[in-house]
């Protein structure tokens, strides 16, 4: 009696041929003409290599392209397939016209075409963002929770709603926004929905910023997990500035008081137009921008009030002249705070941003808060070893030479003042889907923001992925 764990290398030929026709009769008729497909691929690719013109191989490489879209249960949609005719129309009038490279290149397009992924959904309506507010108001130990906020998300909920995952699509990537937010019993259920919804829709499902203790949830879907950096979280019961470590902070806080240097913290949906407009001008100045950017670390939106729970930690000089503001967002009711983006002026006193994040710490003891996270670190090992292998000399060099845009290594070197590193984070991801889900992490952090509602409604018939959320 043979064992039933699976595992088949120890048959005889005549059972391996018996477990292969069982295997293939209860095969899904979707995989099996993806295989059907991909086998042909290879046949006419192989064979149309040894043409003049290579027109076999090029259809041969646009049904492998389909088998691919097939095998991942991409939808059909109109729009594809009228695409796909169009591509056979061209393919055929090019290769007539004896235009081979280009006739190619639409048959290849052809193939992929009909299975491409559904675009990306739009953002989450008023009404949903009201109902993510309250979960993330009531999500703890979660420094990333507020950034769920942000007005270019979609969200997918839980069958209860208790719970959500905020996400966007880009490369045809369904990135979630780190963790569900909401009731712990209920996160489980809405990565369910949102794996669900990604492969509903053919988008490839991916994860930035997800917490060490909660990757189990990833994981139990295919997910793999790859380290990119740490929290900085401040226990603001114990944190002080006592103690040789924090010499060099001191130093630098104690500089902003001798040149005059005040803080005030404001609520951002309360401030005044004149306020607003003097934030506006300082945060034009110090080359910052009030555009929307970033994706799972950054809110958008800045200074206009949209957002509940924000606040604003504002630096003046000795003149009460603004010099530095700081956002700053909270969740679990205000017991978690999280640093969003500071913009400080060329002239503003040394050591302005440390005043500003160690008086944020203080006002939140006066107020209840129990954690403030200052920021994520990326890679804070890799900066902080002295001796590299080639392998990580080669990725900080790499680093180095794009820290003018995203400043890795400067941040790393203030957030280390502060002697606060905690747990890693995390990017969570099929591991074939490396390269696209890497492009698709890039430009959602660094690209230009899109979003539009119209066009995904007449494609779905008005039917979105979201799940209904009552008022």
């Amino acid at each position: 009696m043979y064992p039933d764990d699976g595992d088949d290398h120890h048959l005889d030929p005549v059972s391996r041929t018996g477990v292969l026709v069982e295997r293939l009769r209860t095969a899904e008729p979707r995989m099996l003409l993806a295989a059907a497909l991909a086998l042909t691929g290879i046949y006419l690719t192989a064979r149309g290599l040894r043409e003049s013109t290579h027109e076999l191989a090029a259809v041969g490489a646009a049904g492998l392209l389909a088998a691919r879209g097939i095998a991942r249960a991409r939808p059909l949609s109109t729009r594809h397939i009228v695409l796909a005719a169009l591509c056979v129309i061209a393919a055929r009038f090019l290769y007539l016209d004896h235009h081979f490279t280009l006739a190619m290149v639409a048959t290849v397009l052809a193939g992929a075409s009909p299975v491409l992924p559904l675009p990306p959904p739009p953002p989450g309506t008023p009404l949903e963002r009201r109902h993510v507010w309250a979960l993330v108001d009531g999500t703890s130990r979660d420094a990333l929770a507020p950034f769920a906020l942000r007005s270019d998300k979609a969200y997918v909920f839980s069958p209860n709603g208790l719970a959500a995952v905020a996400y966007r699509v880009r490369f045809g990537t369904a990135v979630a926004s780190a963790d569900p937010i909401g009731d712990p019993a209920s996160r489980d259920a809405a990565i369910a929905e949102f794996i669900a919804a990604a492969e509903a829709n053919g988008w490839r499902p991916a994860v930035l910023g997800s917490a060490e203790s909660q990757l189990h949830r990833w994981q139990a879907h295919g997910l793999r997990a790859v380290p990119i950096g740490r929290e900085v979280i401040i226990d603001v019961g114990t944190f002080a500035l006592t103690g040789r470590r924090f010499r060099n902070l001191r130093q630098a806080v104690q500089r902003t008081h001798n040149f005059g240097v005040t803080t005030e913290v404001l609520v951002e949906a309360s401030l005044s137009p004149t306020q607003r407009a003097e934030l506006e001008d300082v945060v034009r100045r110090s080359r910052g921008t009030t555009q929307p950017r970033g994706f799972a670390m950054i809110l958008d939106q800045v200074l206009t009030g949209m957002h509940p729970g924000v606040f604003i930690n504002v630096a003046r000089d000795r003149d009460g002249c603004v010099v530095a503001v700081q956002r700053v967002a909270s969740a679990d009711a205000g017991r978690e705070l999280s640093m969003d983006v500071t913009w400080r002026l060329p002239d503003a006193p040394n050591g302005t941003e440390e005043r500003l994040t160690t008086d944020v710490i203080a006002w939140a003891r006066e107020h209840g808060a129990e954690r403030v996270s200052l920021a994520f670190a990326a890679f804070p090992e890799l900066f902080a070893m002295t001796h590299r292998n080639p392998l990580q000399q080669l990725t900080y060099w790499t680093v180095r030479r794009l820290d003018r845009f995203v400043k890795l290594e400067s941040l790393y070197r203030y957030l280390r003042k502060f002697h606060s590193f905690g747990a890693r984070r995390y990017v969570a991801l099929r591991p074939l889907d490396v390269v696209i889900v890497a492009a698709s992490l890039l430009t959602l952090e660094f690209g230009p923001v899109r979003t539009s509602r119209r066009g995904w409604d007449r494609l779905r018939g008005k039917r979105s992925v979201h799940t209904a959320v009552d008022d």
